[in-house]
């Protein structure tokens, strides 16, 4: 019997996807008024569920079975499902309430309502799951309606390359996922997360080896889908779909879930896997941060910025404190959540108030002085910016300084504590360079009205974006949301540095500092354009990974293919062909040894035998005579050979 825990969960995952489609059928005028009203819906019941559905809540069913195998499915919900699930219905709200404004004249906009729609239901799936199999079901339904957001302006050049390598990039994450899910199941029978999790605490009867190998695969999906080095060059090409997907999609939902996913299956991950996440995670933090610096376009920088993001919640993660990521990725997700909506406040303005069809919406170069035409996107993007760069009494410096923390209380390598320390300073630096390249200035702008719709979704993230949000003490986060998920996350004790908050606001500070003498005051001018001539390149191209997948891997990939062609046709065809008639050579000089050889040597036999039969039978005369003579003959011949 369905008790009213398990209404409430299915209702969770399926109302965005029923939403959609009434969203889509509803057409262009009423499309964006369904998907909303689902949408709170859905954040009302999730809400109410996180009140009132207990911890470990399992709803499963039969799915397959196979002889003595059988594969389940159902839905599974704890206090890490239940803020999970409110953070993204939070988001995609207040997402669907922006679109509404912001894609107005868009003769699609009834096919974007309805894939929101589809992609809520695919995320909701995988936060739900209760067994990794479904997990990687709605997995590949997130990268197929994320294929289908990033690609939705299909007429233009760009859109449909860029979701394209988004979807074949995330296939190698895949990979890695299916190669986990095989690995554990064939050394466990069963792929139920809590079942595997009691297995972890038990003591894992697999050997290192394999249990390295399911590890892998797991960080490999992570990897792919949460844009970690080297396959994150996907997500700075993946703005070019609407903006409000990017704060879906790029900041709140879709690249979280690799971490996520990460924090879910934390105790099956091996010391050495946590080794190799967390430096993954360091370069990641790094790369990113410094690729943002060069980066013209608003919505690369941001998207640069979630790249090096997102590699601090992975450097957590190797660092042993999955509690620091996810506090991080709920954070995130809202500051973040509010720059993207913010960079399409921005954009929107540009499309309103200028109509030459060769200006750049999303050049920052085009930018400044827009703090006097956008007044609440102006207060916003200070204060999630803010956060973002780890300024006291901000979200973002309760999770960073958590972060920073577990990472110099583990035993990671030391490059990766510098990789973590160095990125703040770059990424208050980079945010800074934005921040006053676009509100600041004497550009001479038209006068705009920011419409409710759009100012509405950025005041909720604004005081989103707050430490009182989290906890009481606005200088740490103990006392408040991570003591709650301490009880439910594996949240081993670390070490307290007083300096460290210190450390991080002095570096947080210099480098907005250093970006307000740069971009107001026009200092550090010639510094900062020698250092263009060596490090720009490496910037502005994100350290040629792209060239590198282009070039060397898909390159070589191809190189190598043609060689194996080249091999096939011309050698190994040709040895085939060699041997084929080499073969026939024989066969015809088998036949003629046959022919010539053997039916002569036959032939002489049968000659002979014809021949000695043909003398002999003149000997039978008839006579008697002859016969005794013969008889005596031979008789002589035993005699004299006898003696």
């Amino acid at each position: 019997m369905v008790d009213l825990n398990s209404i409430l969960m299915l209702a969770i995952l399926l109302l965005p996807l029923v939403g959609g489609l009434l969203a889509y059928m509803a057409g262009n005028r009423g499309g964006g008024v369904t998907i909303a009203t689902v949408f709170a819906a859905v954040l009302g019941i999730a809400v109410w569920s996180f009140l009132t559905i207990p911890a470990g809540t399992n709803l499963q069913a039969d799915w397959i079975r196979l002889g003595e195998y059988s594969f389940a499915v159902g839905l599974w919900y704890d206090q890490l499902t239940g803020i999970m699930v409110m953070v993204v219905a939070l988001i995609a709200l207040l997402v669907a309430v922006f679109s509404m404004e912001y894609m107005k004249h868009d003769e699609s906009r009834a096919r974007y309502f309805g894939l929101l729609g589809l992609f809520a239901f695919s995320m909701y799936g995988i936060v739900l799951s209760s067994n990794l199999l479904l997990t990687f079901v709605f997995w590949e339904l997130v990268g197929f309606s994320s294929y289908l957001l990033i690609g939705f302006w299909f007429d233009q050049v760009k859109p449909p390359l860029s979701s394209f390598k988004a979807f074949v990039m995330n296939k190698v994450g895949d990979a890695g996922f299916l190669l986990g899910i095989f690995v554990l199941y064939a050394y466990f029978k069963t792929l139920n997360i809590a079942e595997l999790l009691v297995l972890a605490e038990a003591g894992l009867d697999i050997p290192d080896a394999m249990l390295f190998m399911a590890g892998l695969g797991l960080f490999l999906a992570a990897v792919g889908k949460s844009a970690q080095f080297p396959l994150q060059t996907w997500l700075p090409d993946a703005m070019t779909g609407p903006t409000p997907v990017s704060a879906l999609i790029h900041a709140a939902t879709m690249v979280a879930a690799g971490v996520y996913l990460l924090v879910r299956v934390f105790p099956l991950l091996s010391p050495d896997v946590l080794q190799l996440i967390g430096v993954i995670g360091g370069v990641t933090a790094f790369t990113g941060a410094f690729a943002a610096f060069a980066q013209n376009d608003i919505k690369k920088i941001l998207a640069y910025s979630t790249v090096s993001q997102l590699g601090y919640m992975v450097m957590a993660i190797g660092a042993g404190f999955p509690v620091a990521a996810f506090f991080h990725l709920v954070t995130h997700a809202f500051f973040k959540a509010g720059l993207f909506l913010c960079a399409g406040s921005i954009i929107h303005y540009f499309h309103e108030t200028n109509h030459d069809h060769d200006f750049d919406a999303q050049d920052i170069r085009n930018m400044g002085g827009l703090r006097a035409v956008l007044p609440i996107t102006f207060v916003t993007f200070t204060i999630c910016t803010l956060s973002l760069a780890g300024i006291p009494l901000f979200s973002g410096f309760l999770s960073k300084e958590l972060v920073i923390g577990g990472i110099l209380s583990s035993d990671l390598p030391s490059i990766v504590s510098i990789f973590a320390l160095v990125s703040v300073f770059m990424t208050a630096a980079y945010m800074g360079r934005l921040y006053f390249r676009v509100f600041f200035g004497t550009q001479v702008k038209s006068r705009f009205v920011e419409n409710i719709k759009m100012k509405l979704p950025l005041m909720v993230l604004t005081a989103l974006s707050f430490w009182a949000v989290f906890t009481l003490n606005p200088f740490g986060s103990h006392n408040g949301v991570t003591d709650s998920l301490a009880q439910i996350i594996f949240n081993p004790e670390m070490a307290h540095y007083t300096w460290l908050p210190i450390l991080s606001v002095v570096l947080a500070v210099s480098g907005i500092l250093v970006a307000y003498l740069y971009v107001e005051k026009g200092m550090l001018v010639k510094p900062v354009s020698a250092s263009k001539k060596i490090w720009g390149g490496l910037s502005a191209n994100n350290f040629y990974l792209d060239y590198f997948h282009r070039k060397i891997v898909a390159g070589g990939a191809m190189k190598g293919a043609s060689f194996l062609f080249f091999f096939d046709k011309k050698i190994l065809d040709r040895l085939i062909d060699l041997l084929a008639k080499a073969e026939v050579v024989f066969a015809h000089f088998v036949g003629l040894i046959d022919k010539h050889v053997v039916d002569g040597l036959v032939k002489l036999l049968a000659w002979t035998a014809r021949f000695a039969g043909g003398r002999t039978r003149k000997l039978q005369s008839g006579n008697v005579q002859m016969y005794f003579v013969w008889a005596l003959f031979g008789l002589l011949i035993i005699v004299y050979f006898l003696t």
